[in-house]
């Protein structure tokens, strides 16, 4: 393992690590301590959603250009700012301007960082850092709120300020150690137009990206859809929170059990398993209105999560042509933003027009499959996939 992929899965726990620290607890600081209206929240939360989401096709291409390291610093010290003025902003219009920054940042240092490990030509290397980086994924998420939780008992804006000199302090230790990723490369041949013919051309990217499209709209439904049915059930935030927590568990002790099995797999049998295992999983869950069956079909939901996360970001690399390695990463971001964003609104709308009911979640399934037989049928065609080499060719 080299020492840019090293330093590249530390930063990861330690940005998850910070990051969940606040956004665990923003939608709750935003309500009750800035005692910002529900739109006003609302689209303080969209725009970090968004322009984290949707920027990253251009910030992409800016590290692809000008070198990865290069955009994840940007990036980190973007992020910085924006925590630590959020710590100091008290009305709607500073808030928005504070996520943004923090959108931005992250639409800086995401695709670049998946870059790093994407360049690994290895395919069964390349599996094991994208396993690890999971890994690294979910430690942090796991005891990130927990943090933030205490500290907000102490003052609410310390989990920013904390969570800024994070940002600032991996500057400082990537400036320091890492290589710029794509220095080896003619830099100078590389430019935003190139890179959009490039994905534009790439129909089997395009139709895998579609694909994906469905998906983030059943990851969706982890923070929105399954957390306001466990409330409609019990009345009890407690059990709300115990559904991230599970979630983060979940996949943290099945990512370390069972990480050589998927290192040995082809990450696309793990990406058709997945989907069949989320969509199982959401249709069970309207089935029998329970807490505790809900918080089992999580479980269930999370092993297939599991599955497509880091086989996906595995899966990228086989798409993607020479010098455009982040372009693709930030190409492949805006299929979230879609997916997400589509899949927030109809979960808010379903479960207050259907409260315990199986309506939300057989419409929540039924589109995961038509995902399930996209995906399938891009796999399936000749002319995309050579099933030996187990590689995607364009």
């Amino acid at each position: 393992m080299t020492k840019d992929i090293k330093v590249t899965l530390s930063s990861a726990f330690l940005l998850n690590f910070a990051g969940f620290a606040v956004f665990s607890f923003l939608a709750v600081y935003l309500s009750n301590v800035l005692h910002l209206s529900t739109v006003e929240s609302g689209t303080v939360l969209s725009i970090l959603t968004l322009s984290s989401r949707l920027l990253p096709f251009i910030t992409g291409s800016i590290g692809d250009k000008y070198g990865f390291k290069r955009a994840m610093g940007i990036g980190l010290i973007l992020r910085g700012l924006g925590f630590t003025a959020l710590a100091f902003s008290y009305n709607f219009l500073s808030v928005s301007l504070s996520a943004f920054f923090i959108g931005v940042g992250a639409a800086f240092y995401e695709p670049s960082a998946l870059a790093y490990f994407s360049k690994e030509k290895n395919i069964d290397l390349r599996k094991k850092h994208f396993i690890y980086l999971n890994l690294a994924l979910n430690g942090g998420a796991i005891i990130g709120p927990l943090l933030g939780g205490v500290l907000l008992l102490m003052d609410p804006r310390v989990p920013f300020l904390i969570s800024a000199s994070i940002f600032f302090m991996l500057y400082i230790v990537q400036f320091i150690t890492l290589s710029n990723g794509n220095k080896e490369e003619r830099q100078d041949t590389v430019s935003f137009i190139k890179g959009f013919k490039q994905v534009a051309r790439n129909k089997s990217f395009l139709l895998f990206c579609l694909s994906m499209t469905f998906f983030w709209f059943m990851f969706a439904q982890l923070t929105v859809g399954i957390p306001l049915h466990i409330y409609n059930l019990t009345n009890n935030e407690g059990f709300v929170s115990l559904v991230i927590t599970i979630n983060a568990l979940t996949g943290l002790i099945l990512m370390y059990f069972f990480k050589n099995h998927f290192i040995r797999t082809s990450h696309y049998t793990l990406l058709i398993t997945g989907k069949i295992t989320m969509i199982t999983s959401l249709f069970f869950m309207g089935i029998y209105s329970n807490s505790y069956w809900v918080l089992f079909c999580v479980i269930i939901f999370t092993i297939g999560e599991t599955f497509v996360l880091p086989s996906s970001d595995i899966a990228i690399g086989d798409f993607i042509e020479k010098r455009y390695h982040a372009t693709f990463y930030g190409f492949f971001d805006l299929s979230f933003a879609i997916g997400a964003t589509i899949g927030n609104y109809s979960g808010v709308l379903l479960l207050q027009r259907f409260p315990n009911s199986l309506i939300p979640w057989f419409i929540f399934s039924s589109i995961g499959t038509i995902g399930f037989f996209t995906l399938r049928s891009l796999l399936k065609s000749k002319k995309v996939i050579t099933f030996k080499k187990d590689s995607i060719k364009a």
